[in-house]
């Protein structure tokens, strides 16, 4: 027999899908833009080895472009983690408001048998 508990339980199971689906979303985000970051530097750091007998910092033309683009990647990446930390926050919410929900719908099927 259901009961007003295991609906609510229903609800709030969907709720913390819904944040699991989202925080690996995020977390999908994070590994792109880490990537993104990482070639990126990989890239100066090519330049600069195949330019050894040049100047220490990288003056190519496009030198300016790609310190922009790891700058931007990393405020990105910033970001994506400080949503992932507020994601964690919301489904540990989620699970803490669930549990009581459970216990609950366990003591009635419980006391009902």
């Amino acid at each position: 027999m259901k009961t007003p508990y295991d609906r609510d339980s229903l609800l709030r199971r969907n709720e913390l899908e819904d944040i699991r689906q989202a925080l690996v979303a995020a977390e999908t985000q994070l590994t792109s833009f880490a990537n993104a970051i990482m070639d990126a530097d990989a890239a100066l750091r090519r330049s600069r080895e195949a330019r050894d007998a040049g100047p220490v910092f990288d003056v190519g033309p496009d030198a300016a472009t790609r310190r922009f683009e790891i700058i931007r990647l990393t405020r990105e990446l910033a970001r994506l983690e400080d949503e992932i930390e507020r994601l964690r926050a919301a489904l540990l919410v989620k699970f803490e408001a669930l549990r009581p929900i459970e216990l609950a719908s366990e003591d009635y099927r419980t006391h009902r048998s």
